[in-house]
């Protein structure tokens, strides 16, 4: 195994004492400052015993913390330093066995989780109280560290962190596995609908077309179908499963490519967090480990036959993902194969091959699948091109505080760093050409990305990002850890200043840890009753031949937790597709039946006719264009039979009379 040709600049145990005091002090004053403020408000300084201690608990702290900060600037750091070294000896006693110390380690990350994840979570959204809890536990995961590996403390706190971090990122997932009977946030249970097209004949009696939207993500989430009857709690389990596996696996498949020595695990962990900023969904995951797994720069048979399985599965991906798979391979061998003297422009026939084949096979496939889908209309695979751009969606809103150019900017950051490191060492760089290709591979992508990211229904978050996020990440990979083969000479090792390594796994450490939070969904009891109302409505209608639409809630058909015919158009997650897409010939079909009211009941979330401006609500658009072309005609022919707020459940009926009559 090849050593790895980079180095992370240490720091002296004495001089991080003297810095880490004082932070930490500042930190458990400001937690007690939002913790005070939250309790205040919420009345329980007064009426709560042990939150009013907790409050004058992390003030105590912050006060003794700030007077061992002094200590040590008036010479009292070595003396600390020994108190740690005795304590420390004492962790390494308990766990000085592998199995004893995994346990403590596996029992640290559970109980940050679930203390996240409960009640007490509810204190700890503000973002200094977060910070501290993940502060504590990763301190407590280094002194763990350290005992067990036998290495001082200071080296093995971003490993710490990078298993906290992604121990909880993990956990947010599995945190959503329920058997809680309605959606558990706008468009999630609109997923599993559209994955059972797949099995449509099996769950629902009839021949569905198949999915419109990201065919390949419903395939996956497809498969708990084949368990005739698996219930929605395990539905949701395999989706955990899906954005927890993929991005380790691909991480995987990058670090086998690497010389990372020891850092192996490191290195896939903190690819794990990376791909999970955007974040770089699951289904598209396949185009890139597929091509990580088979790509070999000596064998370009085997290359191009991988490249060809990537592109078809980005073909049933997203449009935008087309050409991704070949750009990948493209770099690979840019990076791994060093232009001949005498090649020239020759060296470009196999990237070009590799990133034109790959996006003609891509499209390929999506023009196959377009045409076997079983979808009438043809341009409701287009719905991309006829969307709005909102360019404004690029800076800070509240939707998205970070925004999507600063986001970007901040997540690029530390690999670009890495990068211009290495092309510092001049005896041992990719070359012009080979430079400019992967520059502006990055650039139209970058590019490409923004515009995908600022369409009417984006800009909430990186994830459109992601195929420019990717070919990053693996350009830093190769440049940091060695891997590339430079066009002269040989790469000496890189040294990664103290602020890079700060950064570099800081800020997909802290995007994670600042993630999710308690569900805090309704009572159970609430939701079972009205679960049994809905059943008893439903019925009703069914039992004299009226049809019933489940515009949102579609899955209550799906998992057969209501008994009525499907009506397959106008589910909530395409409607809205079609409504932001503005596709007429799809909507005047739906405002027409809508009018004749043709349903007994229809069955949505909350609707309301109100007309926002983008200073009112950073989604004024997509909100405007739910109103005009879904509300205000469902509205205009139906009142509200029942209202569930706190479902977020709206059951209408038809209006006598309509508007206008």
């Amino acid at each position: 195994m090849k050593s790895p040709l980079f180095v992370f600049q240490t720091i002296e145990p004495r001089v991080m004492l003297k810095i880490a005091l004082p932070v930490l002090a500042a930190l458990f004053g400001l937690a007690a400052w939002q913790f005070g403020a939250q309790i205040t408000t919420s009345g329980l300084m007064l009426t709560s015993a042990r939150f009013r201690s907790a409050y004058w608990l992390l003030f105590a702290c912050a006060g003794v913390l700030a007077a061992l900060s002094m200590f040590t600037l008036v010479g009292g750091a070595e003396r600390m330093l020994a108190w740690f070294s005795n304590a420390q000896a004492v962790v390494q006693r308990l766990v000085s066995r592998a199995g004893v110390a995994l346990g403590v380690l596996l029992a640290l990350c559970l109980a940050y989780s679930i203390l996240l994840f409960t009640f007490y979570g509810n204190f700890l959204i503000q973002p200094f109280p977060r910070l501290l809890s993940f502060v504590i536990f990763t301190v407590l995961l280094t002194s763990v560290l350290a005992a067990w590996r036998g290495k001082h403390w200071v080296a093995q706190l971003p490993l710490a962190a990078l298993l906290l971090a992604s121990a909880y990122c993990a956990a947010t997932f599995l945190n959503l596995v329920s058997a809680y009977p309605f959606s558990l946030e706008w468009s999630e249970v609109s997923r599993f609908y559209q994955a059972s097209f797949y099995f449509s004949e099996q769950v629902y009696g009839v021949k569905l077309p198949l999915p419109v939207t990201h065919p390949s993500r419903y395939l996956l989430q497809s498969l708990p179908f084949l368990l005739a009857g698996a219930p929605l709690w395990l539905h949701r389990l395999w989706q955990a499963v899906l954005w927890i596996c993929l991005p380790l696996l691909t991480g995987f498949m990058m670090a086998r490519r690497l010389p990372l020595g020891t850092w192996r695990w490191a290195f896939v962990l903190f690819s794990f967090l990376f791909l999970m900023q955007g974040a770089v969904f699951y289904h598209l995951l396949p185009c890139i480990f597929i091509v990580l797994w088979g790509f070999d720069s000596k064998r370009p048979w085997r290359s191009f036959a991988f490249v060809a399985l990537a592109s078809v599965w980005a073909g049933l991906s997203r449009v935008n993902w087309l050409p991704v798979p070949g750009a990948l391979a493209a770099m690979l061998y840019l990076l791994e194969v060093a232009q001949g003297r005498k090649e020239g422009l020759r060296y470009l026939l196999t990237p070009l091959l590799l990133g034109a084949g790959g996006l003609l096979t891509a499209a390929g496939a999506y023009a196959v699948y377009i045409a076997n889908s079983g979808v009438d209309d043809a341009a409701q695979f287009g719905s991309a091109f006829t969307s709005d751009l909102l360019w404004q969606r690029l800076w800070p809103t509240q939707q998205f505080p970070l925004g999507v150019l600063p986001g970007i900017l901040l997540v690029s950051l530390p690999l670009l760093w890495v990068v211009f490191l290495r092309t510092r060492q001049r005896h041992a760089v990719l070359g012009p050409l080979r430079s400019l290709l992967t520059a502006i591979t990055l650039l139209v992508l970058f590019v490409g990305g923004l515009v995908v990211s600022v369409k009417i229904g984006g800009g909430t978050n990186l994830h459109n990002m992601d195929a420019y996020m990717v070919l990053l990440w693996v350009l830093a990979a190769y440049l940091g850890t060695g891997a590339y083969a430079p066009q002269t000479g040989k790469p000496n090792k890189l040294v990664l200043p103290l602020a890079l390594t700060t950064l570099l796994i800081g800020v997909p450490v802290l995007l994670a840890a600042f993630s999710g939070g308690p569900l805090n969904l309704p009572k159970r009891d609430a939701a079972d009753a009205a679960l049994s109302e809905i059943r008893q409505l439903i019925a009703e209608q069914t039992a004299v031949g009226k049809e019933v639409l489940l515009i949102s809630q579609r899955h209550l058909l799906t998992f057969h937790n209501v008994d009525a015919p499907l009506v397959h158009e106008y589910e909530k997650l395409f409607l809205m597709e079609m409504a932001i897409s503005n596709n007429q010939p799809y909507l005047e079909l739906f405002w027409d039946r809508v009018d004749d009211q043709r349903y007994g009941l229809i069955i949505t979330d909350p609707l309301y006719n109100y007309i926002y401006t983008d200073a009112q609500d950073d989604l004024a658009a997509e909100n405007n264009a739910w109103v005009a072309n879904v509300s205000i005609p469902v509205l205009c022919a139906y009142d509200t039979l029942r209202l569930y707020p706190e479902l977020g459940i709206q059951v209408l009926q038809p209006r006598i009379p309509k508007c206008g009559d």
